[in-house]
């Protein structure tokens, strides 16, 4: 049997979460999403939003919890939310049976003996799908999710994408991130943009063309009036995120193709 190694990061406690739900039948998690560490969405389109922590203290508590103006405003959430940490202690009991009465279940992992040598930190996960609602269970306890019931669900990312949840400064593929993808991907596949098509593709063209402070705009003047050229100051969205840039370059080629039938 494997020595038990204590967690030592958020990212590995991520890890360990997104192993064992990812186990679960219809679930996919999405790391560094919709303001979350960790998205878990359901095929039925149902999200778990999770925050990490390994210590439980307020400021997880502040996290996981949805400001007023969330709730005043329509803004999208997820239908349940849950924090996992690495730890707790009896200073920490008060925080964590408040968040269970809120609905925000508090989760550990435990130590698992798979056999021979196997061992490692899971979440013991079973969800079961009774048509109208659904049971989690971990760990054998039921497991009492509050339904917020948001007036718009969470934006999913286009792809689950290569990058860790619960790393500093996390590099997340943001709406915007996506909308920056097409933008180069249609520059490159033209050998140019305009202003114009970038506004149309929904995001401001003015870091793109315009200079701020002492930093050079992303994009240069092109030969041709109002086109703009890629320059080497372009923010390299296309590297941080390869997956979802992939997913974009053919959606765009799968346009442009009967485009081209037609004019041969």
């Amino acid at each position: 049997m494997l020595e038990r190694t204590p967690i030592k990061t958020e990212a590995e406690l991520c890890a360990a979460f997104i192993q064992s739900m990812n186990k679960q039948a219809d679930w996919t998690c999405y790391p560094e999403a919709a303001g979350f560490d960790i998205l878990a969405v359901h095929t039925s389109g149902r999200q778990i939003g999770i925050e990490a922590k390994m210590t439980l203290n307020a400021k997880v508590a502040d996290q996981i919890l949805p400001k007023d103006y969330e709730n005043f405003y329509g803004r999208p959430g997820p239908d349940h939310r849950l924090v996992i940490v690495g730890k707790a202690s009896d200073a920490s009991h008060g925080i964590s049976r408040m968040l269970g009465l809120l609905g925000v279940p508090v989760l550990l992992p435990r130590w698992m003996h798979r056999g021979g040598d196997k061992s490692s930190w899971e979440f013991d996960i079973r969800c079961l799908n009774n048509r109208d609602w659904m049971s989690f269970f971990v760990n054998e306890e039921y497991l009492h999710l509050f339904d917020w019931n948001p007036a718009e669900r969470c934006r999913v990312p286009m792809v689950v994408g290569a990058h860790q949840a619960g790393v500093p400064s996390p590099v997340s593929l943001t709406p915007w991130k996506e909308a920056a993808l097409r933008v180069i991907a249609l520059m490159r596949s033209q050998g140019y943009i305009a202003a114009k098509q970038i506004q149309e593709l929904g995001i401001s063209p003015t870091a793109w063309t315009r200079p701020k402070g002492n930093d050079p705009g992303w994009l240069a003047r092109g030969s041709v009036r109002g086109t703009w050229i890629e320059t080497e100051n372009m923010p390299p969205f296309d590297k941080q995120h390869p997956e979802a840039y992939a997913i974009v370059v053919a959606e765009l080629s799968a346009k442009v193709a009967p485009q081209l039938e037609l004019t041969t």
